[in-house]
């Protein structure tokens, strides 16, 4: 059985402002683990909110702060030049500063570990967020399109799980055993999967409608909603399974 939960605008000032944003979160008061959940190129559009909600119902506070102060980007051409002309490190902030708002909401601990995951954009996000600060105990990444520089990734030191299709053209094989190296190279604490046949997205239903991706995303939710529970703590009766996106 899924939390039951409740889903409402949010935002929080961060180091650079105001920063707008979403939260899922189950009904009950809890206390239960954080997550900062990033973005990709699209912002905080229906399948980010949809998967926000995805993490409120396996039983996490889920923070989807807005990347693109309140522009929702239209169009593939339009939300790329978003994604090149995003502040990173500002960006990294204002995610950081997320973990502190969902520490001060009732519904989590105020000494909690923060969780945080990102897809595509967010995806090298949440790498930069974990090589930049101490802020989250642990990150898991979907198809990251933005590659941080190998060094940057020395600094980590949460753990982490990654997660990517074989027939993915935006981040491929090539980039995925590069990365796999430097990780090796630095001896990070990670876990990497490769799901076979999908491309890119394979999250979002609305890529395709194939039972293929559908079990590479519930196989995918299901081993990342394991690892938060295993490194951010999960309370007593906390539910085992939820629903994948878009079948809510």
């Amino acid at each position: 059985m899924a939390h039951r939960i409740v889903s409402l605008h949010a935002g929080y000032d961060g180091p650079n402002g105001f920063v707008d944003g979403y939260v899922g979160r189950p009904s009950d008061r809890g206390p239960y683990p954080g997550l900062v959940v990033v973005s990709g190129m699209g912002g905080l559009n229906w399948f980010q909110r949809e998967i926000t909600r995805t993490f409120a119902r396996a039983g996490f506070v889920a923070l989807s702060p807005d990347l693109f102060d309140g522009v929702l980007p239209q169009g593939h051409a339009t939300q790329l030049r978003y994604k090149n002309s995003l502040d990173v490190q500002r960006t990294v902030e204002n995610l950081s500063a997320g973990a502190d708002f969902l520490r001060a909401l009732p519904w989590t601990a105020d000494d909690a570990p923060v969780g945080v995951v990102g897809f595509c954009l967010g995806g090298g996000l949440v790498l930069l967020s974990l090589a930049r600060t101490n802020t989250f105990s642990a990150g898991v990444v979907y198809y990251h399109s933005l590659f941080p520089d190998p060094e940057e990734l020395e600094s980590i030191r949460a753990p982490m799980m990654c997660h990517y299709g074989t027939h993915d053209h935006t981040t491929p094989i090539e980039e995925i055993e590069a990365f796999r190296a430097t990780l090796d190279r630095y001896e990070k604490q990670y876990e990497l999967f490769m799901y076979e046949g999908v491309g890119h997205s394979f999250l979002n239903p609305r890529q395709d409608s194939s039972a293929q991706r559908e079990e590479a995303a519930t196989a995918s939710l299901e081993r990342t909603f394991a690892f938060f529970r295993n490194h951010l703590g999960a309370p007593a009766g906390q539910a085992e399974q939820s629903e994948t996106p878009g079948e809510s």
